[in-house]
């Protein structure tokens, strides 16, 4: 018997089954700490603030108290109930009359105005519900020659760039992994561009995944058994005419 072999087969089996919640972790982890980096600290300070407030104890205490007891998920939980509090109300027909008016005085700042039309084309493009004409999944020879990525068309490139380079241009976002929210924005002649027939989610999950998920319609199982499919219909066609194209032939006149 095989010892080593046998230990071999079963950590491979074990890393195979292990991986997606390790995945999943990482990505929720990830998810935590840019909650927690962006929102949940300063949540965390006001409670803090606040409890020292109403007890008269000095903040100092109340922190030392606070982190005595790992108070710090306060923060990201309360941040995230918030955000979602948030999201229903401005989703609803009033909050959003509400925040149209919130933008517009956004976008008369001189900084934000540069920077906040930019992310929310960005956010419309992964959220929004009326489905973009460019919202394809396409596979490019990125970051060189012979070495495919996968990429989303986000829309023309420019015009200037286009009619310099003679060819049609598309901008692809170029997305990272695990973290599909971020990479590059690169510009690709449109003879270039590869479509890929999956959609956005199965793109996402094959990226976060690092090219484990990968969608069922282009998985290397599927398409042995489409060529079978089709060798096999192949066969039964030139069967079928082989039994016709003799039936003719025997039916046919006689010379006498």
């Amino acid at each position: 018997m095989d010892i080593r072999g046998s230990i071999k087969r079963s950590i491979w089996r074990g890393l195979a089954a292990l991986l997606p919640a390790l995945l999943t972790f990482i990505v929720l982890s990830f998810g935590i700490s840019l909650v927690q980096t962006y929102m949940g600290q300063y949540v965390n300070s006001a409670i803090v603030r606040l409890a020292s407030v109403i007890s008269g104890i000095p903040v100092s205490e109340v922190e030392e108290i606070y982190q005595a007891y790992w108070l710090g998920w306060l923060g990201v939980v309360l941040a995230v109930v918030g955000l979602c509090v948030a999201a229903v109300i401005v989703g609803t027909f009033i909050g959003g009359r509400v925040w149209r008016l919130v933008e517009n005085w956004i976008v008369r700042i001189p900084v934000l105005s540069n920077i906040y039309p930019g992310a929310k084309q960005v956010s419309e493009f992964f959220f929004s519900e009326k489905g973009l004409e460019f919202r394809r999944v396409v596979a490019v020879e990125y970051p060189r020659k012979g070495l495919w990525s996968v990429g989303f068309v986000t829309g023309r490139s420019f015009l200037h760039l286009s009619e310099k380079v003679g060819a049609d241009l598309l901008s692809v976002f170029m997305p990272s992994t695990p973290t599909p929210v971020t990479g590059f924005t690169i510009c690709v002649p449109q003879k270039e561009v590869v479509d890929i027939p999956i959609s956005v989610d199965e793109a996402f999950q094959y990226l976060v995944s690092a090219g484990v998920i990968m969608p069922p319609a282009e998985r290397v199982d599927s398409l042995v058994i489409a060529l079978q499919v089709t060798r096999e219909q192949a066969a039964a066609t030139l069967e079928q005419t082989g039994a016709e194209s003799g039936k003719a032939r025997s039916e046919g006149p006689n010379d006498e």
